[in-house]
């Protein structure tokens, strides 16, 4: 997991097109989170999505936030070795969900 994680990284630093969102309010895990991954119709065993936290990846933003708290999420394909997928969420406040599953992890990788 943790080799899964640094490629995830490394694989970011190549991001040349960020796709940000911003919510006026609060950022819903199940709405917000998994309602864009499942748009995506990702393929198991090849596609990793994960959430980060933005501070992660300040470098790649390049930008002031407009709001209080956000959320990186991005698909990470294994066969490639890149991020296929992106989207920086800013919002008012992340819902509980979305703070229990980060936790005090910098990266999570969804299941």
């Amino acid at each position: 997991m943790e080799q899964l994680i640094e490629l995830i990284k490394l694989a970011c630093s190549y991001i040349k097109v960020l796709f940000t969102k911003i919510i006026n309010g609060c950022l819903n895990f199940f709405k917000n989170v998994v309602g864009w991954f499942k748009s995506l119709q990702l393929q198991q065993g090849r596609d990793v999505p994960f959430i980060a936290k933005p501070n992660q990846f300040k470098e790649m933003l390049k930008k002031a936030p407009v709001k209080n708290v956000g959320i990186f999420q991005g698909v990470y394909n294994e066969e490639t070795d890149e991020i296929t997928h992106n989207e920086y969420i800013e919002a008012d406040e992340l819902d509980e969900k979305t703070r229990q599953i980060l936790g005090n992890e910098e990266i999570v990788i969804l299941s």
